[in-house]
This record gives structure tokens, sequence and C-alpha cells, in this order.
């Protein structure tokens, strides 16, 4: 348990350096100094709201004390003949009791039964016969009285009588009660250091030790976030701390995920800006040999080569749009009027071209449905679309051997928008996947997902100022995606 905490950072540099910069630096108590420093004090001060009325209650026993042998006395001396009773006897019962005179109040007449010493004047006057709360003021007058003060006491009175009062000096009382204080205060402080150290103790071991580790897990992840190993291990206990602490390691392990989710992602964009660089390059070669194939005088050949020209070129747009990703920002889509259909044609037709199963894909968009948008944009928003149903399709024929596997496209309009739906009939999308669905690198555990393809499509969507969605619906049905396009320009070329 450490009593001072020193601040952070500053090394061995040099032992002047370090001397002086040791010097400047501020003092700062600790939690257990601090706890303890405080609890000492909590126990003095309800040492001292004991004290108070204890010092009272001893005076006026003490003072109590007095009267009652002066009663005893005042019994002797009353029953006594006048003078028959020895001066030496009657200075032994005035010591016994120790006053000065014992005067008897007895049928509204004052007799003083012994007497010495006679004072010049008498300080204070206390009577005791009439109950009351205890008189702190008047213990703590005569714990700061001056030497020398003489008080004279008041009590009921035997046989009959008024009152019995007696004279005495108060030096007797002060000294005991001093002496008494003297004792209280040394139990006191035993008792303060006994409890303050017990009370720190424990709480050190239910407060600051977990708040300690608490703290420093906080500083060790935060010097590398990404060690799961710096993430904390909660203790399993029931109070608020340990709350505390399973809420951390939640925290820190969704932290944790988001960094190197980041970092994931950082060293995937150097790794496909090095590639799409080298693969730009090797297409733009591939290009200019399919174009040599358009002088082949084979038909099947002069049918194939526009849409290997016009793949390669698109290829080629991609790679160099993906270099150009390091701007962290798209292209803004140059809109125009096209007919949807005969883009989703030749979506359809590059997709199949990579299906490993029979998959009925029905282009259900109308003859004459136009569509403004970036039309390059929207080949890739469909293609990754289109894409996910087929592999989606394979994955549950590879598992289930299900029903006819079929991607149904369609399109309409709703007001100033176009609306496009996607329908296969796979598996669906499971409701504990759906709500990251649009989230990088998430492919709720279907083979061959890269966990892109609908990133991409959102964000190419979003820029056209328009929206993707799942459509809620059974998990059987298998999915349906709606894209949405605002149309307010439709009718200007761009």
């Amino acid at each position: 348990m450490s009593d001072l905490v020193m601040p952070p950072g500053g090394g061995i540099a040099s032992p002047h350096a370090s001397i002086a910069q040791r010097n400047r630096r501020p003092v700062r108590f600790g939690l257990a100094t601090r706890v303890l420093i405080l609890v000492s004090a909590f126990v003095i001060t309800a040492a001292a709201m004991i004290y108070i009325p204890a010092i009272a209650t001893y005076r006026d026993n003490w003072l109590r004390n007095r009267l009652s042998a002066a009663y005893t006395a005042a019994l002797v001396l009353d029953a006594a003949p006048q003078g028959a009773l020895p001066p030496a006897l009657s200075q032994q019962l005035l010591n016994s009791v120790g006053a000065r005179i014992i005067v008897l109040s007895k049928h509204r007449t004052k007799r003083i039964l012994a007497a010495s010493q006679l004072p010049h004047a008498v300080d204070e006057v206390y009577d005791l016969r009439e109950p009351s709360i205890l008189s702190v003021p008047d213990a703590v007058a005569t714990l700061t009285a001056p030497a020398g003060r003489v008080i004279t006491v008041i009590g009921d009175a035997p046989q009959g009588g008024e009152a019995i009062a007696i004279t005495m000096d108060e030096a007797a009382l002060t000294k005991a009660m001093r002496a008494y204080s003297l004792r209280l205060l040394v139990i006191a402080l035993i008792m303060s250091a006994i409890v303050a150290n017990l009370a720190t103790v424990a709480i050190h071991f239910m407060v600051l030790r977990p708040v300690r580790r608490l703290t420093t897990n906080i500083i060790n992840f935060g010097a590398d976030p990404q060690n799961p190993e710096r993430i904390i291990v909660p203790s399993g206990c029931n109070h608020e701390i340990a709350r505390a602490e399973e809420e951390l390691a939640i925290m820190q392990e969704a932290l944790g995920r988001e960094l190197n989710q980041k970092k994931h992602l950082a060293a995937l964009g150097l790794a496909v800006a090095k590639i799409n660089h080298d693969m730009r390059n090797m297409l733009s070669s591939a290009q200019l040999l399919s174009d040599r194939l358009a002088n082949v005088t084979d038909p099947l050949a002069q049918r194939i080569a526009p849409k290997l020209v016009g793949t390669l070129d698109r290829a080629i747009r991609f790679c160099q749009a993906t270099l150009t990703y390091g701007r962290a920002v798209d292209d803004p889509p140059e809109r125009s009027r096209f007919p949807l259909r005969s883009l989703v044609t030749e979506v359809v037709e590059t997709v199949v071209l990579e299906a490993h199963a029979e998959i009925e894909i029905v282009n259900g968009v109308a003859e004459d449905f136009e569509l403004h948008a970036d039309r390059e944009q929207m080949f890739r928003v469909l293609m990754n679309l289109i894409r996910n149903g087929v592999e989606a399709l394979e994955n549950a024929r590879l598992e289930k051997g299900r029903r006819l596997a079929r991607i149904g496209i369609e399109a309409w309009h709703d007001g100033n928008s176009a609306v496009i739906s996607v329908t296969d009939t796979g598996p669906g999308v499971p409701a504990s996947a759906q709500a990251q669905l649009f989230t990088a690198f998430f492919t709720s555990n279907r083979a061959g997902g890269s966990g892109l393809g609908l990133v991409i499509a959102a964000d190419l969507v979003g820029g056209h100022g328009g929206n993707i969605m799942l459509v809620p619906g059974a998990s059987d049905d298998g999915a349906k995606f709606h894209i949405t396009l605002p149309q307010n320009g439709a009718g200007k070329e761009d």
C-alpha cells in the first residue's frame, strides 16, 4: 500500500537533471494516505464529541461526591453538642470533604458546622439541588480557570434541612479533571490509531486495491490497445467495481476489434492499391491484344470480342477507381438516363460466367424502364447484389440440396424515386447478422464472401442520395434487397 503517489514520466537522464526535476515535482498524496488522514480526523472528532460530555459528567460526579462526604460530616457535626467536638476532629472532617467551610441551612437559619481558612471571596457558586443537563460551559471554565479560585457548592441537607453548602478550593477539582482528560486523550488516541488503521486496511482491500487494479489496467491497455492480453479480466465479484470491470472488459474488447479492423482496412487498402496498380497494367496489355480479335473472321470471335473488350475496359476503370480510393471517397456519380433492363442483362451475363451451379436469373425489368444514375456505378451495385445471391444459392445447394435456385430483378417507380428489387430463393439472412449486414468484412460465415460487396453497394447508392435495405421477412423465404434512388433530375441529361 503506497502512501505517496509521484507523477508519471521522467527518467534517469542525468543525476543533476533528475534531482532538479524531482525538486520541482509536486508531491501528491495517494488515496490510501488520504483515507488514513480522513479516518483519523473522523475518529478524533468522534472522540472529542464523546470527551466534552464525559468531562462535564466527571465534574458533576466529583462535586456530588464532595457533597455526599459533606452530608455525612454534617450528620456528625450537627449531632455533636455545641463546642463538644474537638477541633482536630472537626479539621479531619473538613479534610475528608476537601472543604474550608461546611454550612447547614435548617429552619431558615444558617449554621457553620466546621470552618478553617475562611476565604476573602467566593468566585463561583454551583447549586446542585436542581436537576439539570450537563453544564459543559462550567466544565470548560473549571478546566481553564486560573489558580486560586474558591467555589461554593450547594446540595441537599440531611435531617430536614434546606441545604448544605461547602466552600472549597477549585484547584483539586481542576487537577482531577485535567488528569481525567489526559487519560481520556491517551485512550482516544490509541483507539483512533487502531480504528484508523483497521478502517484503512479494510478500505484498501475492499476499495482501493480494486480501483488501483482498474486504473493500472486502463493505463496498460491505453499503451497497447490492440494487445488482447491487456484486456482486463473481471474479478467476478458482485460489487460495483466488479461491475465496472465487466463493462470495461466489454468496451476494451470492442475497441480492440475496432482498431484491428481499422488496421486490417489500412493494410488491405495498401495491398489492393499495389495489386490494382499491376493488374491495371496487365489488363491494359490484354485490352490491346483483345482489339485484334475484332479482325478475326470467326463469327464466334466477332460476337465475343466486343463483350471481352467492354469487360476489360470496365476492369481497367475499376482498377483506376480503386487506386484513387486512397482519397477515401468515390468519384461523384455521373448521372445519365439509360435503360435498366439492358444493364441488368449485361450484369447477369457477367455473373453467370462465374457461377458454378445451375441458377435461374430472371430479368423482370420492363423494356422501357429508364434509370437516371451513374451507369457504371449501378453496374457495380447490381453485380455485387446478384453475385451475393449466386453465392448464397450455391452454398444453400451444397448444404441442403434445396429448392429451385432463382434470382429475380424487378424495378418500378415510386413517386420521385426508382426502386430496384433483387430477390433470391436462398437461405436468407439470419436475424443475428442483419444488424451488421453493411459492415465491412462481415460475412455471416458464408463461404466465398469477402464481406465488402454490400458495403460497396451501399456506398455507391448512398452517393446517389439513395439507400439500400434488406426487406424484412422470414429467412426461409430468401433475401430481398430494395434499392431506392431519387429521380428528381430524371428529365435532364447531365
